[in-house]
């Protein structure tokens, strides 16, 4: 089994659903930020409930936090405790990165930037 990225551009900021084998988190989060270049947007909302095996993945997401790029990531509460890994990452590389357990809460901290 491989992956699958349902990609949705909502205003100014680029929904991303995987699902499938967290193997391949770092093809993973380089297609995210493709597409994310391609649509010119600067913040991204990556739900990985549908990703299995993703613990010790969601670093590799980090990579799609450059620069100016704001990053909410959707995973289960289960996953609560590994949620600051990625994050301080994230905060490493200068950008911004938070995990959240549902996507209302994720959209409303991306809603609170205005560009």
């Amino acid at each position: 089994m491989g992956y699958r990225i349902d990609f949705a551009v909502n205003g100014r900021t680029l929904q991303a659903t995987v699902c499938g084998r967290a193997r391949q988190a770092e093809v993973i989060a380089r297609d995210i930020a493709d597409e994310a270049r391609r649509a010119s947007v600067k913040q991204l909302l990556i739900d990985v409930r549908g990703l299995v095996d993703r613990l010790g993945a969601l670093g590799a997401l980090v990579v799609t936090a450059r620069g100016e790029r704001r990053v909410a990531v959707v995973d289960s509460r289960e996953n609560e405790p590994w949620h600051p890994f990625p994050e301080d990452e994230a905060r490493r590389r200068g950008c911004q990165m938070r995990v959240f357990c549902d996507s209302a809460s994720a959209l409303a901290w991306l809603g609170a930037f205005g560009d």
